[in-house]
């Protein structure tokens, strides 16, 4: 090899050697320059969009107290959010009882996730400062997305691992964190908001989807994801410990004197004459139960459960007879086995609520005892609406009560000023602060057409919703296809086709897209 062409290959190695280690340099000097200037780690879409709206900094103004709320739909405010959510009322309450304080509240809250989401969320708002955090989770633990098998999968994949390393880069997350915040503002200028709708009206709820995900205390992943959801309190409250940010969990509660279970299933192994039996007492007695015979009901219902006691639905039917003879204490049994036993889990189990209370018994995390706070509110005691309108989500009164109490807890545990510095006298009145909120008659209807769907096929909720709906605005297109729609996956198409003829004389057009997106209901309808 010439001499010329050695100093080429030199020279070509030395630029490649160059091409490799100046970036990396200038990577470092970046990264020490970031973290000097106090750049955070950390940056996710989620976060940076209520950053942009809430006009939130990460320099906080002097005397300012931030309180950061997250979790799932319920703290979110689901329907009724942005408008009214437990942290508004929370901030209502606050500025009331402390005048003087600068206090700001800001919601974290997500619809549909759980309990890992919620942790990494509260890393990504470390840098925004918070003073005291709030946690309302416990529900989502088996929704599709939260499962521990689902987010592992998502963790060993290609895109997940150069999050996992570029989020702890100061300079990487700066950058992540502003080209976020324009395109968020460039977009539309405001925070989006989670759907609770189908796009289109007529869509089948999905049998096959709540058999995949229906799940029993007797599968082994059952107990992984329950692993899985104390795993992350800890984490959380691992985190508010090195941190040393005051931390309270919510304990949370559900609708179980109005929502039934999704899915029921014998657990327990029955044989042909067991079950033929079963069956047998189990159908008479919703036949009494239907004509108000509840004795009867009673005891047909008794001599199917003594056959077998795991089926979801029966338990639920129990609890409503019991109820109906005002016996509150069994009702209310019957209501938490028929809870416990739905394999479509979208409640916090009694498991999870064991997990919470034994984790505050041994002093890991501090509990808020949401039940209490909320019992004396509904008929035995036993919650459902008004209080809880679907499985969950709270009224816009059960917002209040949450918030206010929320802001008592905070009170009796000294946070923010000493117990003696609170003003209770100086407490509004509900309806004033409801006026404040400017929550009209289009949000109450527009909220009653979204928990249509959430109800699935629960067609006694659904049918009721939208009757509730019609009385706000009575003859509306969309709440009639609501109504319609409802009366046709029931079963009762006389019904639906009545109300699809009321449509037609309201809004043609509407029936138009009816019979586009369900041509069946078409060829019915022409038959009237």
């Amino acid at each position: 090899m010439s001499a010329v062409k050695k100093l080429r290959k030199r020279a070509g190695a030395s630029f490649a050697l160059y091409c490799l280690v100046a970036p990396l340099f200038l990577f470092i000097a970046l990264e020490i320059i970031f973290a000097a200037f106090g750049f955070p780690e950390g940056a996710s879409t989620f976060v940076e969009n209520i950053v942009v709206h809430e006009k939130l900094s990460t320099r906080k103004p002097p005397g300012e107290y931030r309180i950061f709320t997250y979790g799932e739909s319920t703290i979110h405010g689901a329907g009724y959010a942005p408008a009214s959510s437990p942290s508004r009322w929370l901030e209502a309450y606050l500025h009331d009882f402390l005048p003087e304080k600068k206090i700001r509240v800001v919601n974290f809250g997500r619809m549909g996730q759980g309990s890992y989401f919620n942790y990494h969320s509260y890393l990504d708002t470390l840098p925004y400062k918070p003073d005291l955090v709030i946690f309302y989770m416990g529900h989502n633990t088996f929704l599709p997305g939260n499962r521990f098998d689902e987010v592992k999968q998502r963790q060993n994949t290609l895109g997940c691992r150069i999050r996992k390393w570029t989020r702890k880069s100061h300079f990487f997350s700066a950058v992540s964190r502003l080209v976020i915040q324009i395109h968020l503002r460039l977009k539309a200028g405001g925070k989006e908001e989670d759907a609770m709708e189908y796009k289109v009206i007529e869509t089948w709820p999905s049998k096959e989807n709540d058999r995949k995900n229906g799940i029993s205390r007797n599968d082994p992943y059952f107990w992984q994801n329950i692993a899985f959801f104390k795993e992350n309190v800890l984490k959380i409250q691992n985190l508010s410990d090195q941190k040393k940010i005051p931390t309270l969990f919510f304990k949370p509660v559900s609708n179980l004197k109005n929502f039934p279970p999704g899915l029921s299933d014998h657990l327990k192994i029955l044989t042909r004459e067991e079950l033929s039996r079963w069956k047998e007492f189990y159908q008479r007695g919703k036949e009494a139960q239907k004509q108000r015979d509840f004795d009867r009901a009673l005891s047909f219902y008794e001599q199917a459960y003594q056959i077998d006691s795991t089926y979801a639905t029966l338990s639920f039917r129990l609890g409503q007879v019991y109820f109906q003879k005002r016996n509150f204490t069994t009702s209310l049994r019957f209501f938490e086995e028929a809870r416990d036993n739905d394999l479509l889990i979208c409640r916090a189990t009694k498991i999870t609520l064991e997990i919470l209370d034994d984790l505050q018994k041994s002093g890991r995390i501090q509990l808020i005892d949401t039940e209490k706070i909320l019992t004396y509110e509904v008929q035995g005691g036993i919650l459902g609406e008004p209080i809880i309108e679907d499985n969950v989500h709270f009224s816009i009164k059960g917002h209040s009560l949450v918030g206010k109490a929320l802001a008592h807890e905070i009170a009796e545990r000294d946070l923010i000023t000493p117990f003696p510095k609170w003003q209770f006298n100086r407490e509004r009145p509900y309806e004033e602060i409801f006026k404040e909120f400017n929550i009209s008659k289009d949000l109450m209807f527009l909220v009653d057409l979204r928990l249509i769907n959430y109800f699935g096929r629960r067609y006694s909720n659904r049918i009721r919703l939208a009757h509730r709906a019609l009385a706000i605005y009575p003859n509306d297109p969309r709440a009639l296809r609501y109504l319609a729609w409802s009366y046709w996956i029931k079963g009762d198409q006389q019904k639906a086709l009545q109300v699809y003829k009321t449509l037609h004389e309201v809004d043609p057009s509407s029936l138009a897209a009816v019979f586009s997106a369900q041509p069946s209901i078409e060829k019915a309808f022409l038959l009237l």
